[in-house]
């Protein structure tokens, strides 16, 4: 997970963390003492030695030892100490900012991260880029099951509504919501309003079946509105709330898009979450400013665990202010992560 974008933000701190080993190294000095005898009687220079006695040698008369100075000559050896490089390069920053953008991080923020770093000291490159992460990625804490929770204690019932392109993963991200709510003690029920894709009812059916949840669902090519506008009834009758799936879309589905805003019109759902697929790249910022026209509440991003790229979810949180809730992973029911930009940040740095 996050393969591309780990690189590329390891490799810029690796580059100013390792030691240089060329040019600009500092020299320190190393002592090497030796010690020269040098006579006042003759001036020359001898190194001190020590000569064993013979044995049966003849005593010879002492003469008087001939005061000597002790010269103490200190040899330089250069020894290298490695130091941090400081200033990053311009060099540097265009080659960042290109891996960013390989790792489908968008232009705008591949920039902005960049001119962040610009003129910084390197020795705190992994610091810099943390809170500059940190600035890009956090967000105000929204826990969903309060939200739901309230909604019912206040109105009886609480709608949620899914859409996104086909192929996002809204079915199973609605399947994984409902299991998360089912263990916080929150009665649900499913909506199958997309009553267009082939298996689409059968899909959300399925997962309704293995979760033991209520679904309301009306034949193919039926109204959807229709459909959530039952499904509400029922969410009423449990005192629940409803998980509305619909027709996956494409911004340029006009007729799709029309059915959409009348179930808004109609049902006005509690909450809209728009699905993503965090494979997509850099086309995830055309597909939220097209839907920011319906003016959804919140993201979820799915495929995450498989997402070698990762760069996109940092372009989503510059794109829109909207809370990013979960991230779907993995294959179970379980798999749905809630949003943590800590913990996103640590697995992308360290």
């Amino acid at each position: 997970m996050f393969g591309f974008i780990k690189k590329s933000l390891k490799g810029i701190v690796k580059k100013f963390e390792k030691p240089a080993e060329d040019k600009d190294e500092v020299n320190i000095q190393e002592i090497e003492k030796k010690t020269i005898i040098k006579s006042k009687k003759t001036g020359d220079k001898i190194k001190k030695e020590s000569t064993p006695k013979k044995e049966n040698e003849p005593k010879t008369e002492s003469k008087p030892i001939e005061e000597k100075d002790v010269e103490i000559r200190e040899e330089v050896k250069p020894k290298k100490r490695s130091f941090f490089s400081k200033q990053i390069s311009e060099k540097d920053l265009e080659k960042f900012k290109l891996e960013l953008i390989k790792a489908n991080v968008s232009f705008d923020v591949a920039e902005e991260i960049s001119e962040k770093l610009r003129d910084k000291d390197g020795r705190n490159i992994k610091k810099l880029l943390r809170t500059e992460l940190l600035n890009l990625l956090e967000q105000d804490e929204f826990k969903i099951e309060t939200f739901i929770k309230d909604k019912i204690k206040e109105q009886g019932n609480c709608m949620v509504l899914f859409f996104g392109y086909n192929g996002s993963g809204k079915t199973t991200t609605i399947a994984r919501l409902g299991y998360l709510l089912k263990e916080q003690k929150i009665p649900v029920v499913f909506a199958a309003a997309d009553t267009f894709r082939a298996a689409a009812i059968e899909q959300l059916a399925a997962h309704a079946d293995n979760l033991k949840i209520d679904i309301v669902k009306h034949k193919y090519g039926g109204d959807p509105a229709a459909v959530v506008f039952d499904a509400k009834k029922h969410a009423e009758a449990i005192n629940g709330v409803v998980l509305v799936d619909t027709a996956g879309r494409l911004h340029s589905d006009k007729n799709l898009m029309e059915e959409l805003h009348k179930i808004l019109r109609i049902n006005k759902p509690d909450m809209t979450i728009l699905v993503l697929d965090s494979l997509t790249g850099s086309d995830i910022l055309e597909q939220i400013e097209k839907f920011g026209e319906v003016d959804f509440d919140a993201l979820i991003l799915t495929k995450v665990d498989v997402n070698e790229k990762g760069g996109a979810m940092l372009s989503v949180k510059q794109k829109t202010d909207k809370p990013i809730l979960f991230l779907g992973m993995g294959q179970e029911y379980k798999d749905l992560e809630k949003f943590d930009a800590e913990k996103i940040i640590k697995k992308m740095l360290d």
